[in-house]
Formats: C-alpha cells, sequence, structure tokens
C-alpha cells in the first residue's frame, strides 16, 4: 500500500464541508497509506509537516510531525487567504515559495516519487506566467509586468481602463479596476502600505469584460465547465438575473474554439488537476491547487466533476 500525503486546506481537519476535497479523502481512504497536511502546518525550518489522519464519521485525530516523504504527495491547496506573518513571512509571496521550494526538494531528492501539481505547474498557475506567454498565440488576455509607475501609468493611459491583479491569490480578492489617475494613486498607496512590491506581486492586464467560464483539468483532458453571467466584478457588472449554467457542449462552436485554447495551454502549463478560466473569449488565469470541482447556482448543483478527479487520484496511488 503506497504512502501518500495530502496537502488541504486548514479548515477541512476543523470540520469544515469542503465537498471535493472531502470526497477526495473519502475515495483515497482505504487505498493508501493517507496523511492529511494542513497548509498552515509546514514547519518549512524543520524540513517537516504536520499530519493528521481520518478517523470515524469525518473527523481527523493528529499524528504528528513527519518528514515530507512518501509515494505520491498530492497539493491541493496553497493557503493563499492564510496571514503570512502568523507564519512568519514579511512578504506573502515568501510563503508560496516556501511551499513550493519544500515540494520541489522534496522530489528532487527522491523522497517523493509523484507530486500532484508539480512545483513547475504551481509556478505557472501564478498570474505572472502569462506575461511570458505570446497573448495571441496562446489565447490569454495579454498580461504585463511593470518595474515603476510610470509604466502602469502609460499602460492606463493607453487602455483607459485596466485591471490590477496580485500574482498569486484566489477568489477575486486584491483585484483592482483602475480607470482614472485617482483610481492609480489609490492603488499605489495601498500597494506602499502593505509593503508589497509593484514587479513580484502585481500583474496587470487591459479591461476584459464577457461571462466566465470554467474548464475543468484532470490529467490533461477537460472533465466539465460552467459558466457565470453577472457576477459582482471588476470585469463584470453585478445583475440581478446572475446565473451560472452547465459549460460543456461539445457541438457548441464557442465552446470548441475555448476547449482547443485551454487544451493546449494545459499541456504548456503542465497542470495535472486544476482548471482553466477564461472571461468572455480569452483566458484570464489557471488556477491548481485547491480548485473546487463542483458549481452550485444557489442551492442547485449543475456541474459536478468530481468522479474523474477522484478516479485519476485512485489510479495514482494504487498503480
Amino acid at each position: 500500500m503506497k504512502r501518500v500525503l495530502l496537502t488541504v486546506n486548514p479548515g477541512l481537519i476543523e470540520g469544515k464541508r469542503f465537498q471535493t476535497v472531502r470526497s477526495m479523502v473519502t475515495g483515497l481512504h482505504d487505498k493508501c497509506d493517507l496523511f492529511l497536511l494542513p497548509i498552515s502546518e509546514y514547519d518549512f525550518k524543520k524540513n517537516r509537516v504536520n499530519a493528521y489522519r481520518r478517523v470515524a464519521h469525518g473527523k481527523f485525530e493528529r499524528h504528528g510531525w513527519i518528514k515530507p516523504e512518501a509515494d505520491v504527495w498530492i497539493v491541493y491547496t496553497d493557503g493563499y487567504w492564510i496571514d503570512h506573518e502568523e507564519l512568519g513571512f514579511k512578504h506573502r509571496r515568501d510563503f508560496l515559495n516556501a511551499q513550493i521550494n519544500m515540494h520541489e526538494n522534496a522530489e528532487q531528492r527522491g523522497k517523493i516519487k509523484q507530486l500532484i501539481n508539480t512545483a513547475e505547474a504551481e509556478r505557472h498557475c501564478l498570474k505572472s506566467w502569462f506575461s511570458e506567454l505570446d497573448a495571441q498565440k496562446w489565447g490569454v488576455i495579454p498580461t504585463f509586468k511593470f518595474s515603476n509607475w510610470s509604466e502602469v501609468h502609460d499602460f492606463l493611459k493607453r487602455e483607459k481602463k485596466i485591471v490590477a491583479k496580485p500574482n498569486w491569490g484566489g477568489g477575486g480578492e486584491g483585484v483592482r479596476k483602475l480607470e482614472s489617475e485617482e483610481d492609480l494613486n489609490n492603488f499605489r498607496e495601498q500597494v506602499s502600505e502593505k509593503e508589497q512590491s509593484l514587479q513580484l506581486d502585481y500583474c496587470f492586464q487591459p479591461l476584459v469584460s464577457g461571462p466566465e467560464k470554467r474548464l475543468w483539468y484532470v490529467n490533461g483532458e477537460c472533465v466539465g465547465g460552467r459558466k457565470v453571467f453577472g457576477r459582482h466584478t471588476p470585469w463584470s457588472e453585478h445583475r440581478n438575473d446572475r446565473r451560472t449554467i452547465t459549460y460543456f457542449a461539445p457541438k457548441s462552436k464557442e465552446f470548441t474554439q475555448d476547449l482547443e485554447k485551454a487544451n493546449k495551454l494545459c499541456k504548456k502549463s503542465g497542470l495535472t488537476i486544476g482548471s482553466i478560466d477564461f472571461i468572455g473569449n480569452d483566458i484570464n488565469e489557471i488556477n491548481g491547487a485547491g480548485t473546487t470541482f463542483m458549481q452550485y447556482d444557489g442551492m442547485t448543483v449543475i456541474t459536478d466533476a468530481r468522479k474523474p478527479l477522484i478516479d485519476f487520484l485512485i489510479a495514482a496511488v494504487t498503480e
């Protein structure tokens, strides 16, 4: 039986639902020697992780500190919302880099035989990776990194409306729409107050509008999708008739065009499990660790792509 590490949101250990990762734990529990690792309980200085075991009734009990050594390590969260200062990091990006380095070092030293997702793939989930790509060739929103504020000013002057995005984040947290000098000055003050780096912590895109589309991927294949209309975001005006629909239509020209772009980018990024998101017809971002493979519209489940995810992971830990 293979030894498997699964990095999780600490809320799972506390009893929160988190349906996708709970399904993962249920599916893997009797197929391998499974250890749950809250992302907030990595000890980077001593190169160890605090591990938990699944017990009865969906609960978990502490196993104790272990070395990151296993046949398979599934990294299913990155803790972007966690207070990095409480963990001893001056900058948020340092917390992420420490995680990725721990995962990568364990694999390179032969202590981990298979890492899902790879460290390279997780780095490609940073918004700044798009700044290295030919936007037209890869179907992504043109993305830029700037080293000084005059460059941002010139970009805003040229595009009229732009979006500033944290290089690492999720759920739209920290995203700002800038369409005036006042907006830019306020944003600049915010960056200064938080002691952030313009070049290292943010990237910029022209404002693109349209429905938000997500395609879920498992082992290089699209296993489901959804489309959201009218969500309140910097790129979409809030509407009272906001709705979410299933988006997986092989006979649709729009879907097949999106799928072609996403398949190509998924392969280039090295993503094993996660999602590729669109705004309108352009790819907006890639999501790796922690992607939820379900979608609700209100209280109704409209898409559930957990089964292919669980089937793939079971195969990975039993082959």
